[in-house]
């Protein structure tokens, strides 16, 4: 099934409202000093926070340049044109759409991002959507802009990747400062996203069930590519399964030190290779802290009990050093997977590096 969504008219209604800043999605504490994640949306407000007149006139001229050029691409070939919503599932993407005749793959947001509750829409955002024949998108309230883009394109196709794994087995989540929003009835997942941790990928068991029911979708979608979709999906299995064989040890190993998280996707890695978790503090910046929040860090992570520090490698690792040594405790840091280079062996190369990291703190 081939689809092509064209609504020109609310894309251009959204994208000026995206530079007029009437839809706010900003999601956890993670911010630039002014709560803009993008420096290309950045540029294009003044500094009144608006856009000019000018810009406005060169969207609009930009919109309808893309719009025509994509009807130009749409006449002359057959494509399967899949967004993903952020780095972790366009890695998963690579791999599983390989090689598949005429099927177009973009990410959305940057690698360099982070978390994606940060993230904010950008103008080419929405033209990548308008013609999506299906988006990929994580699930458990991790794309909270997703409420906007629904209401402007109710018939868009769009594959949660949370929905591969059974709703049983996910973990608790820390709460985050979203702003409140109306979530589809249909995804229980979004509806529950305070209560769910949605960093499944970083479990290789979980991270195959979302392989394998993102594959089955796509055979649904792309019937006449489906059996290619499957031979992609066994190969890449195939490469995990090496990995992982490699840590059987670290995951047998009994008696680990407990943990202290610094971040909640590190939940299911440690849950997975048998690290118990003591305590999950939500560390998502390097510095701005007042003496007072650095106090109540160090004593909650003293209060968790004798262990170690597990922190996240795309900070600069100044607060986990300063806890390390205020609480006695050793420190790691883990990679969320959450940004790197567009390479099909990303997530692999993550995760051989978080299994050394966590079979040096067994050691």
């Amino acid at each position: 099934m081939r689809r092509k969504i064209k609504n020109r008219a609310v894309l251009f209604l959204l994208v000026l409202l995206l530079g007029t800043g009437s839809i706010g999605l900003v999601g956890c504490n993670r911010q630039t000093d002014t709560g803009v994640i993008s420096e290309e949306t950045s540029d294009m407000r003044g500094e009144t926070g608006s856009l000019s007149d000018e810009t406005n006139t060169n969207i609009e001229g930009e919109v309808d340049d893309i719009s025509e050029e994509t009807d130009a691409e749409s006449t002359g070939k057959d494509t399967f044109q899949i967004v993903t919503s952020f780095y972790p599932l366009y890695i998963m993407m690579l791999n599983i759409a390989d090689g598949v005749p005429g099927v177009e793959l973009r990410n959305m947001a940057d690698p360099q991002t982070g978390c994606l509750h940060d993230y904010q829409l950008r103008p080419a955002d929405l033209v990548s959507i308008e013609g999506a024949d299906m988006f990929l998108a994580n699930g458990g309230g991790m794309e909270d802009f997703l409420t906007d883009v629904l209401e402007a394109y109710p018939a868009l196709t769009i594959v949660y990747a949370l929905d591969g794994v059974g709703e049983d087995a996910l973990l608790a989540g820390d709460e985050h400062d979203h702003e409140d929003s109306e979530d589809s009835d249909d995804h229980d997942y979004d509806d529950k996203q305070e209560d769910i941790n949605p960093h499944t990928w970083l479990d290789p068991a979980f991270y195959k069930q979302e392989l394998v029911y993102v594959t089955s979708m796509l055979g649904k979608f792309d019937e006449e590519h489906a059996e290619l979709y499957e031979q992609n999906l066994a190969g890449y299995i195939a490469r995990i399964d090496a990995l992982t064989e490699e840590y059987e040890e670290l995951a047998a190993q009994e008696g680990k030190k407990g943990c202290v998280l610094l971040h909640e996707s590190f939940a299911y890695l440690a849950e997975a290779y048998g690290f118990p978790v003591l305590e999950s503090v939500d560390v998502e910046k390097d510095s701005g802290f007042s003496a007072k929040e650095i106090r109540m860090l160090i004593d909650e992570v003293a209060e968790a009990g004798a262990g170690m520090i597990l922190s996240d490698s795309q900070y600069s690792g100044r607060i986990s050093e300063l806890l390390a040594r205020e609480t006695g405790m050793e420190t790691y840091q883990l990679d969320a997977g959450v940004s790197g280079d567009y390479e099909k062996d990303a997530w692999i190369e993550c995760m051989r590096k978080n299994l050394e990291e966590l079979k040096n703190a067994a050691d």
